[in-house]
């Protein structure tokens, strides 16, 4: 133990003078004759004072003020340390990625390490293992005054890159007192290629000491692409396998996509549904944040959605054009099949449509006004393109130019090679360095026997990507309002030309696919940093240090601080610089010196402040027994009592008797508990969020929501309820009993199928169905329609022109007619679109699960639904009077007609298709 402030012990010098004080007698009594006794006799003591403080009391007193005084004096109790010496210490701290998951206890470590050396009045320096974010190692600090090292250690932070044992050793060898210190190596255990520089140097120490923690909290997340074309991740450690962990797929906003169990040691797929994949930005371990458990996807490496019109006939296997483009496809791209409205009411970034496929004018329409919005639509020739340049099509009074070709044809089509020609099939031309198909080798085995050629005309060369070796175009290309329209003049069957057939045809399309998203066809030749991983894995701007990398060269690169991990190239169409991409298993470092233990390494404890917290004690326990001996302390103790007494009978009195339930007081949203915790969780959040924008955008001011157990909660004081579906949920006739009286009394309930059926289902959306079928067996639900823009729900208070949730496009369904004993008002909504998880909000008030497809666009919308929805809890029918206004002003004189006003019927409830 040793005292901060040793010159306050000086006061207990007056313990003596207390201890007279104290022991002080009252002056003596003064002697007196008086003639009678008999008055004295009658004479009732009513106070006795000791000659002398009890002994008891002394020592009382004087411990008190002893507590006090050795507290002031800011005692320290050192700890153990067996490998003090009286040496100069040099530390060397780990600050790397590695360090992150001990940090905080490495900087008690090193401040416990350097108290006993900074006590014998010797130096500390401190030397930090990984290089600044200016690229530059940190200079050593040296100081022997505890608070400087207290305060410069306080403010380190691990950097997001490992660390560089050459540059270290370099430090090292630059210290002159190295042979006269002892060398504590704070090491995060981790091998690297120049451990052998660090092994040699640390040896000239007077003593060398290496104190590490548990490797097994060092994690490393590495994904890539499988032989199947699936994402495949792996989590590994120092030596630790079959620890578990959670893995979130994350979207660019945060949200998490799905959740999957994941063991250390082990590969495993990340499955996601096609309307998910293309949403991914990145994977990351739950709890554990760091550029090390965070795996970056990039803009490039997405897939994305291109669709195919189809056609009939097209898929035939080794015939149709269908069959060949998807084969094409299916490994680069998220494909997607069907007509035009089908296909154009989701995002796109190329639209494909074989020959014939665009017949028909609204669909020739929709498709060139999605064009001018931005779209790429890529077209294949054929014997109908052909035809449909014949001289009578084209010289036509009514003719135009076609808005959806690049360039004028010619009248039928050029064969080349066969029984009824003189020429020979053509190669393909190398594509020229502005061609986006520039730097791709065309295989001299492919050639083209068929094709549409191109009208001869000026400035036909700067519309043409690929031509054959005779110079007629192969594939040309003009902009479109803000898209463009790329024409393949052949077809995607091998009927014309052996193209689909090689492995230059999906590279052609892939390069189609990454121009249309801002992604160049050759890339840049170098990738300039982007944003970078912090140490907590948020991206940030890059550091000062950082370069940029050689696109070919991307895959092979180290991470340092030249090179951090993050996104490298334009903003639309980055790369992913990944910690794990180049490392391989994780190897534990040789010891570098003897091995201590971290938990050897404390703090000194400073008792100061107990002591007199202990002297503040005595004191008080010193007037409560001055207060007896007076005999104050029972007068003092009641009138306390009763005090307190008085207070808690008022309170009591405030508080009410019987236990009123909270959502009687304040109206409150409910939803029924299903047994899965993350299932209830969704729906609280999911509630939470929708009550926070109800209360904020109306006058209806919304508690917290309530889980409930129909037929063991009362559900009389809830307007709506949320029933998220689950697959194994089961009937029950107490909760179908409470739920008919719930709908008979005005209650409203939303039955949720949580994307059953949909993309995002995960395969379970068939039992999710029997489920419901299950569960609402008994319920006295009505005649079912699907609920469109005339029903009173599309603008109880916003108008709306969809029931958006999670999903969009799902349908819902409303009672055909409303209850009339209840204002008209459907008892039942039933939908799929998993609006809980839109609405949901977490603690920190973030939205955590993504949307598809519309983002934050389409949760605004998910939004307005439930306001809606919970507003016409609360108001009923109402707002379906509008449709008699004209019929009564009429009535009343207003002037208005019953032609003018249209029918008296209610259009809100029609039949839905």
């Amino acid at each position: 133990m040793i005292l901060l402030a040793p010159i306050l012990l000086l006061g207990l010098l007056a313990l003596p003078a207390i201890w007279w004080l104290v022991r002080a007698t009252p002056p003596s009594p003064q002697e007196r004759s008086f003639p009678s006794l008999i008055i004295l006799k009658r004479l009732t003591a009513r106070q006795e004072d000791a000659a002398r403080s009890p002994l008891w009391l002394l020592l009382l007193r004087v411990a008190a003020v002893a507590l006090l005084i050795i507290g002031l004096a800011r005692p320290v109790l050192i700890a153990r340390d067996p490998e003090t010496s009286n040496l100069p210490l040099v530390l060397v701290l780990d600050d790397g990625w590695a360090a992150m998951p001990h940090w905080n206890e490495r900087i008690s470590a090193a401040l416990a390490s350097a108290q006993p050396t900074l006590r014998n009045g010797s130096n500390v320096t401190l030397l930090h293992a990984a290089r600044a974010p200016d690229g530059s190692m940190p200079e050593p600090f040296t100081t022997h005054d505890p608070h400087a090292l207290s305060e410069h250690i306080a403010r380190l932070r691990p950097q997001p890159w490992p660390v560089d044992r050459t540059a270290l050793a370099n430090l090292l060898r630059n210290l002159p007192e190295l042979s006269r210190s002892r060398l504590l190596i704070l090491s995060d255990g981790l091998a690297t290629q120049s451990d052998d520089d660090l092994q040699n140097v640390v040896t000239k120490a007077a003593i060398t000491q290496d104190m590490r923690w548990n490797g097994c909290d060092v994690l490393l997340l590495n994904a890539s692409n499988g032989a199947d074309g699936a994402l495949h991740a792996r989590v590994d450690s120092l030596g630790c396998n079959g620890r578990n962990v959670m893995l979130r797929a994350v979207s660019a906003n945060g949200g998490t996509l799905a959740a999957y169990p994941f063991t250390v040691g082990k590969e495993q797929p990340v499955s996601l549904p096609a309307l998910l994949r293309n949403q991914l930005d990145r994977l990351s371990i739950e709890g554990l944040p760091g550029p090390a458990t965070t795996h970056l996807m990039g803009e490039a490496d997405q897939r994305r959605p291109v669709g195919v019109l189809q056609t009939p006939g097209d898929s035939t296997p080794l015939v149709g054009s269908a069959f060949f483009l998807n084969r094409a496809l299916s490994p680069i791209a998220e494909l997607h099949s069907g007509d035009a409205p089908a296909l154009l009411g989701a995002p796109l970034s190329v639209l494909i449509a074989p020959d014939g496929a665009l017949s028909g004018d609204q669909t020739r329409a929709r498709v060139l006004a999605w064009v001018r919005h931005g779209g790429m639509l890529v077209r294949f020739a054929g014997a109908g393109l052909a035809a449909a340049q014949s001289p009578e099509a084209t010289n036509a009074p009514d003719a135009a130019p076609d808005p959806l070709l690049p360039v004028k044809l010619m009248s039928g089509m050029r064969q080349l090679g066969g029984p009824m020609s003189w020429g020979a099939p053509q190669k393909l031309a190398p594509f020229a360095d502005q061609s986006p198909f520039a730097g791709l080798t065309p295989p001299a085995e492919v050639t083209v026997s068929r094709q549409v050629l191109a009208r001869p005309e000026t400035g036909l060369d700067e519309h043409v990507w690929a031509a054959l070796t005779d110079g007629t175009p192969l594939v040309t290309a003009r902009s479109e309002g803000n898209g463009e329209i790329v024409l393949f003049h052949i077809t995607a069957s091998p009927d014309w030309s052996n193209l689909p057939l090689s492995g230059l045809f999906p590279q052609m399309l892939e390069r189609l696919i990454e121009r249309s998203a801002g992604v160049s066809g050759n890339g840049p030749a170098e990738l300039a940093p982007w944003r970078a991983l912090s140490i907590d894995g948020t991206l940030a701007p890059p550091p000062q240090a950082a370069r940029a990398i050689r696109a070919d060269a991307l895959a092979n690169t180290m991470v340092n601080v030249t090179h951090p991990a993050g996104l490298y190239g334009p903003a639309h169409g980055t790369r992913a610089l990944n910690l794990a991409q180049t490392m391989g298993p994780l190897k534990e470092e040789r010891l570098l010196g003897k091995l201590l233990n971290p938990n050897g390494a404390q703090t000194d404890h400073p008792f100061g402040p107990w002591l007199m917290a202990a002297g503040l004690l005595l004191l008080m326990l010193d007037l409560l027994l001055s207060l007896k001996r007076r005999g104050l302390l029972g007068p003092i103790a009641a009138v306390l009592i009763i005090g307190a007494t008085s207070i808690a009978g008022a309170s009591a009195q405030s508080t009410p008797t019987s236990k009123v339930p909270q959502a009687a007081l304040e109206t409150r949203l409910a939803y029924v508990l299903t047994g899965h915790e993350d299932v209830d969780n969704v729906s609280r959040e999911g509630l939470q969020g929708l009550s926070d924008y109800v209360s904020a955008r109306s006058s209806a001011l919304l508690g917290k929501p309530d889980g409930v157990v129909p037929g063991k909660d009362d559900l009389a004081f809830y307007p709506f309820l949320y029933w998220p579906i689950t697959a194994d949920a089961q009937a029950d006739p107490v909760r179908t009993k409470a739920l008919n009286a719930y709908m008979e009394h005005g209650g409203i309930i939303l039955i949720d199928e949580q994307g059953a059926g949909s993309d995002i289902d995960g395969g379970s959306g068939a039992a999710v169905k029997a489920a419901l079928q299950r569960v609402t067996d008994g319920l006295t639900i009505p005649p079912l329609a699907k609920l469109t823009d005339k029903h009173v729900l599309a603008h109880t208070f916003y108008l709306l022109h969809g029931f958006q949730g999670r999903l969009a496009g799902q349908p819902v369904y409303v009672a055909r007619n409303g209850d009339e004993s209840n204002d008209d008002v459907s008892p039942v909504i039933i939908g799929s679109s998993d609006w809980a998880h839109a609405w949901a909000v977490d603690s920190s008030g973030g939205t955590p699960f993504a949307v598809v497809p519309g983002g934050e666009d389409q949760r605004t919308q998910a939004y307005r639904f439930g306001m809606n929805m919970v507003l016409y809890a609360l108001t009923g029918n109402y707002k379906s009077d509008q449709a008699h206004y004209p019929e009564m002003l009429r009535r009343l004189g207003g002037g208005a007609t019953p032609e003018s006003s249209g029918p008296t019927t209610d259009q809100d409830e029609e039949d839905a298709p």
